[in-house]
């Protein structure tokens, strides 16, 4: 059928059985294979072998085009879902909420205050776990 590996970045395997020496075998059995017209249309492509986490396989990641890195400052203000996990997130919207003002300008004030919260407290979490999959990554690797 004439696929191509796309190749990939990361772990060199992708599968891995035991547990103590003599009984560990890892291989790089998942691979991303596509056709040249494919590899042609997405030449900036790229696969990552992601850190084994619940499965005896480890996840590819199949970035299309690059990673863009925009000025945070621009960005839009997006509500994120996991903040109302956080156990101080009802306590900050109900403390930040303004009923005496007009709701345009309560909003205004609410995202200011949330993207402040983000920024330090919230994002302290993201960065945790963005450190936390590193390093099981690195663990990975050296093994």
């Amino acid at each position: 059928m004439s696929l191509i590996d796309m190749g990939f970045h990361g772990n060199q395997f992708t599968w891995k059985r035991g547990k103590t020496e003599s009984t560990f075998v890892a291989k790089r059995l998942d691979r991303i294979l596509c056709c040249a017209q494919s590899r042609l249309r997405w030449q900036e492509a790229s696969v990552r072998h992601l850190p084994f986490l619940a499965s005896d396989h480890a996840p590819l990641y199949l970035q299309l085009t690059p990673e863009v890195k925009g000025d945070a400052r621009r960005r839009p203000f997006r509500f994120e879902a996991a903040w109302l996990q956080h156990n101080e997130f009802q306590d900050l919207l109900t403390a930040s909420w303004d009923r005496d003002i007009d709701t345009r300008e309560a909003l205004q004030r609410l995202e200011m205050t949330l993207r402040k919260w983000n920024r330090e407290v919230f994002e302290n979490v993201q960065r945790r776990k963005e450190d936390l999959l590193m390093e099981i990554t690195e663990i990975q690797e050296k093994n």
